[in-house]
């Protein structure tokens, strides 16, 4: 039995500006930081975009905000430092 093709990854077209703007480079930009970094073409619009992505997106899933008050009770039923006295603690997380 052979196997099943494997589905090309999406692909799209960039279209480099005439000259460098604030939100496109040129030609020759993209060049130059090929020869800087030893990168291809795509490698370099490829480590842009990933940079754009760590900048902008968020690493981590978004959460509910605060903790309610029986969030926080549970937690510190639950938590072995429950019978600790107030006084040892000298420094906080938060």
């Amino acid at each position: 039995m052979s196997k099943p093709a494997a589905k090309p990854a999406p692909q799209f077209l960039l279209r480099l500006r005439e000259r460098d703007t604030p939100t496109g480079v040129s030609e020759a930009t993209v060049e130059k930081l090929m020869k800087v970094t030893g990168l291809t073409r795509t490698e370099v619009a490829h480590l842009a975009l990933k940079q754009m992505a760590g900048r902008y997106l968020p690493f981590y899933e978004q959460d509910d905000g605060p903790l309610t008050v029986d969030q926080i009770r549970a937690i510190r039923q639950a938590s072995s430092a429950s019978d600790t006295p107030e006084e040892q603690f000298t420094q906080r997380i938060f």
